[in-house]
């Protein structure tokens, strides 16, 4: 049924995108086709552009990769992945408070190096817990957030792992983008404690493919040492990278150390 209010009710984002499909894209022949596409059109729209008026201050609205699917193949961008967007809790209140309080010298850089990974730490966590989620974020992107390069918050998140003995998922670490296998260990860790390979994806919040990757990669290395196989031999022999086998070379010699005599120790910083 029509009324007087019917003219300013239909001047809405949908059915302004409803007439550019028409007057613009005209293969779509269907009305309710076009219908569809505007109402997906706005929630992008919303999603995307979120009303200020429901983020907190020191929030970010910010564009996440929900975790899922498998490791990433090269000429995938950025967009191809499951986007998700989200306010971030960047700075709070208790932020600027400690920061207030900070002396000055070395011990004031200090504890702004450890503010900083605790933000860091709040942030990944945030986009791990959201149900929405897991939603992951680049270093680069917290970098962004929190005015650092991508190598700096590398470092710092690595900091953070050991310290904790957390994942902290970044959307390299997830999708397996990174050249060294640092975050193997842990997977490798509950592997050598006998926990099974869905197991290890869920507690690492991994997925299933990758840690059945990481896992055959492992023992093909450590099958090989068992053969006394050379080291830098193994490269070539398995087509991992260099780098990638000293890194499953140095867990191998945690776990397994009869493998490797005294020549093929890896050195400590490999």
């Amino acid at each position: 049924m029509t009324s007087v209010y019917t003219g300013t009710r239909q001047r809405c984002f949908q059915q302004a995108a409803r007439h550019l499909l028409e007057t613009e894209y005209g293969f779509i022949r269907s009305r309710r086709v076009m219908d569809l596409l505007a109402a997906d059109m706005e929630n992008l729209a919303d999603e995307f552009r979120p009303h200020t008026a429901t983020v907190s201050p020191g929030w970010m609205v910010f564009t996440g990769t929900k975790a899922c699917g498998g490791k990433a193949h090269p000429g995938k961008s950025a967009g191809d992945y499951l986007l998700v967007t989200l306010s971030w809790p960047v700075l709070l209140p208790d932020d600027v408070a400690a920061l207030e309080q900070m002396p000055p010298g070395q011990q004031g850089r200090q504890q702004q190096r450890e503010l900083l990974k605790k933000r860091l730490r709040r942030i990944v966590e945030h986009g791990l817990q959201h149900e929405d989620g897991p939603v992951l974020l680049t270093c680069a992107d917290l970098g962004l957030m929190v005015g650092r390069t991508g190598g700096q918050i590398s470092r710092l998140l690595i900091e953070l792992r050991q310290e904790t003995g957390q994942s902290l998922l970044t959307k390299g670490y997830y999708f397996d983008q990174g050249v060294r296998p640092t975050h193997k260990a842990e997977i490798v860790a509950l592997y050598e404690q006998g926990v099974d390979e869905a197991d290890i994806a869920r507690q690492s919040r991994h997925a299933q493919t990758s840690v059945g990757r990481y896992l055959r990669d492992y023992d093909r290395v450590k099958l090989l040492l068992r053969h006394s196989i050379p080291v830098e031999q193994i490269s070539s022999m398995s087509g991992l990278q260099p780098t990638v086998v000293q890194a499953y070379v140095k867990l191998i010699r945690q776990y397994h150390p009869d493998l490797l005599p005294d020549s093929q120790l890896a050195p400590s910083g490999a």
